[in-house]
């Protein structure tokens, strides 16, 4: 660490330009001298803690499951951080360097200001008349309007081969377990975590294959307290790959326009406790990132990028999200009577939480390869089911939890159904309070009926849905700015409605085919009930008590509404609605974790707007859907289990024999004499297919 006179050798180091000029740009740290030496003494003592545990501890990993605690940071009454008094002195010091490997921490000093108010990202802003065109008429927008192209990439990671991260990691256990201290095999608490230089080689595939589009790269580390300090210490040590140039100001952390930041779980963990070990707690507060791009693709620190990609890949203003589904794995509407290690638990208890805010329903399977996110309906989704997202963001390590006190959330799985649901509520509503409702909440089943060209028959057949919306798709990215997808397969838009109804309806595992000539059916009696008189109600019986109602509903509105767009689901244009109070308008339905605590009549939803002005309410629907527009694709990939060499050597020779997008290798190597093996060959290959180093490592 770079301090003042009179520190102990080991943190000494000659001081970078950057320092010497004032320009540090990092949390800065002041620490007293009594501190420092406190700090110092502790990571030495630390070395020979950790060196004698590797003899003499036993491998509890059966009593835990590898570490896997079943305990919150709320069951143990854990406070948030709150920043600390300054300290005597400020030596800026910009890294903290261990005695023990050679490794530098990003020194962090938590702080309790609260998040900036968002503004609302470009992307969700387009003008009215380019909404009217995409999501209206199906058509490009005209009016000139582009959305920005570029993207940032967010990683999470851990260098659990750090022995100050296995300390703190054995200090939580047993603080957790109410025991003097934990047995931990540093060895065998590796299992699963091993390093074999997949992150660096992750994000070179990534410049490699998508320089062009990227804004911003994003590394999600770990951070805890100084050894030997309390666990609520004010400073913090901030994990950092070491092949980042510790020798240079971290703004510098640059290759060519790309920028590399690290960010730490104590900078966007609301409320955050303590460090965390948890994949799914870490997911669960990607809605409360700051300094990163709205749209961003989420990876893991084991998948890579195998060809040149483009942004159509993942997010374009002209189709929305791109979204990779496996309709052949499809998750349950119930939660697991006898859960396990792994991610089942979650999926099930993430689908449990979907159903109940938009109808249950099986939902397929989100492909394990990059995702594209949004922090802000991240946030969103975490409003809608904020006490499960919390409970999530409180526990430090993945587990299997009771049913009794609900499991974890998925949001990867979880953020693919939740924009598809918002679409199919959004579409629904539009129709049914938007459309054929009145002012005054007022509902005519007949008149609805006759909407959907029922005639005199008490149930309308639809079949063969002819639509246009991706016959010309490469033409439509064209025009609206985007080059074609590197390797996605577009086969169903959301403007051909929701992908969901046959999976409803039959449990089939095939893609959604509108051209079957029994798509589904429309019961007047069972959709229609005359005793529903508001249009709200409506809305909420087919959307949700009868949700097949709602399926085919959006099935005959996008039949009706020709080969491309949604004109027959839209409320008509000069539509207005004067809201009672002042304040600002909501931008979606209700975020209420279930449909029933939602009020859903239109003096609800547009209840304020600003200055007392009167509200488009086509604009506003239109605004509303825009958010939640998404395309499904296929692309080729490989998932590998790394279980030995021979599973390790076949991928990699799979790899150099097909084109395959993305590949994900997971570890799942049991044995270190097959550990050594496979990290051999991972290197090799690595280093063979990403070899040259990116602006932000080290010499």
């Amino acid at each position: 660490m770079q301090l003042a006179l009179q520190t102990p050798a080991w943190v000494q180091s000659s001081t970078p330009a950057w320092v010497q000029n004032g320009a540090n740009q990092l949390s800065q740290v002041s620490w007293s001298r009594t501190t420092r030496f406190r700090v110092f003494f502790a990571i030495l003592a630390l070395s020979f803690v950790y060196t004698l545990s590797t003899f003499i501890w036993e491998n509890d990993s059966n009593e835990w499951e590898d570490g896997a605690i079943p305990i919150s940071y709320v069951d143990k009454n854990w406070e948030p951080y709150t920043p600390a008094e300054q300290l005597e002195d400020d030596p800026n010091a910009p890294y903290i360097f261990s005695p023990l490997n050679d490794n530098f921490y990003l020194p962090i000093r938590p702080s309790s200001q609260p998040d900036q108010a968002a503004l609302a990202p470009s992307w969700t802003q387009p003008p009215q008349s380019c909404l009217d065109e995409i999501v209206g008429s199906g058509t490009d927008c005209t009016g000139g309007w582009q959305a920005e192209k570029k993207l940032d990439f967010v990683w999470t990671w851990v260098n659990s081969s750090d022995p100050v991260w296995a300390e703190a990691r054995a200090a939580i256990s047993a603080q957790l377990l109410g025991k003097p201290k934990v047995k931990v095999d540093p060895e065998a608490a590796m299992a699963h975590f091993r390093n074999y230089d997949e992150l660096r080689h992750s994000i070179r595939s990534v410049l490699m294959h998508f320089q062009p589009y990227a804004r911003q790269f994003n590394i999600l580390a770990s951070d805890f307290a100084p050894p030997g300090e309390r666990l609520s210490s004010p400073l913090r040590l901030g994990q950092a790959p070491q092949w980042l140039d510790s020798s240079r100001d971290p703004v510098e952390w640059q290759h060519n326009d790309v920028q590399m930041k690290v960010h730490h779980h104590v900078d966007f963990f609301r409320p955050y406790f303590e460090t965390v070990f948890s994949s799914f707690a870490i997911e669960s507060q990607l809605g409360n990132l700051q300094d990163v791009n709205d749209l961003f693709v989420y990876m893991n620190d084991d998948m890579y990028f195998l060809r040149d990609l483009t942004p159509a890949d993942f997010y374009t203003s002209a189709y929305g999200f791109v979204f990779r589904l496996v309709y052949y794995i499809q998750i349950p509407p119930s939660l697991d009577p006898k859960p396990q290690r792994g991610e089942w638990q979650a999926l099930r208890e993430s689908n449990v939480l979907i159903g109940q805010r938009f109808g249950p329903s099986t939902r397929p399977y989100r492909s394990h390869m990059p995702k594209i996110m949004s922090v802000s309906l991240l946030h969103e989704m975490a409003e809608t089911f904020s006490e499960a997202f919390t409970r999530t963001g409180s526990r430090p390590m993945r587990a299997v939890w009771p049913p009794s006190e609900g499991g974890d959330v998925h949001p990867g799985f979880m953020f693919a159904h939740y924009i598809v649901e918002r679409w199919r509520e959004g579409l629904l509503w539009s129709w049914a309070v938007a459309r054929m409702g009145g002012d005054d909440d007022s509902w005519n089943a007949d008149d609805a009926w006759q909407e959907l060209r029922g005639g005199d028959a008490e149930t309308l057949w639809i079949g063969r849905i002819v639509r246009e919306s991706l016959s010309d798709a490469l033409q439509q990215l064209w025009r609206a700015g985007y080059e074609s997808p590197g390797a996605s397969f577009y086969f169903f838009s959301s403007l051909d409605g929701y992908p969901y109804y046959s999976m409803r309806q039959t449990g089939s595992q095939e893609h959604p085919h509108l051209m079957d000539p029994n798509v589904c059916s429309i019961s007047r009696t069972e959709c229609f009930p005359p005793e529903i008189t508001s249009a709200s109600e409506a809305f909420a019986h087919i959307a949700f008590k009868r949700p097949q109602c709602g399926d085919c509903v959006i099935n005959r509105l996008v039949q009706n509404s020709g080969r491309r767009g949604l004109s027959a689901v839209l409320p008509p244009s000069g539509r207005t609605f004067a809201a009672a109070s002042t304040g600002s308008t909501a931008t979606t339905l209700p975020k209420v974790p279930r449909w029933e605590d939602g009020a859903f009549a239109l003096r609800d939803i547009l209840s304020h707007s600003p200055d007392s002005e009167v509200i488009d309410v086509r604009g506003w629907v239109l605004r509303m859907l825009h958010r939640y527009r998404f395309v499904l694709a296929d692309s080729p990939y490989e998932f590998v289990f790394l279980v030995d060499d021979k599973s390790a050597q076949g991928a990699v020779d799979r790899l150099q024999g097909h084109d395959k997008a993305f590949a994900c290798m997971n570890d799942d190597v049991e044995s270190d004499d097959d550990a050594v093996a496979v990290e051999a060959i991972m290197r090799e290959w690595q280093d063979t297919r990403w070899g040259e180093p990116a602006g932000w490592e080290a010499a």
